[in-house]
């Protein structure tokens, strides 16, 4: 989901973006009114989730057949030395 804030009063050019969102590009549209009381709950993320967004696609197929083959060996190799 994406918001699209239009700071405007001009109803006919809002209805005309609204036109063309929806009969142009098919999206669902949903028109809040006036938000400027409303509170905007801000979500602060973890390191973890900063370092998962960073991470994301950087990973090619070769690279996760290697990460794969290397736990594989690392358990066979653990459980060898018991």
């Amino acid at each position: 989901m994406t918001t699209l804030q239009i700071d405007s009063n001009d109803k006919k050019t809002i209805n005309q973006l609204l036109d063309i969102a929806k009969n142009k590009f098919h999206l669902d549209v949903f028109v809040i009114e006036d938000t400027s009381n409303a509170k905007v709950k801000i979500e602060t993320k973890t390191k973890w989730a900063e370092f998962a967004e960073k991470m994301d696609g950087l990973f090619t197929p070769d690279i996760v057949k290697h990460i794969s083959t290397s736990r594989k060996e690392a358990r066979d190799n653990f459980i060898a030395n018991i």
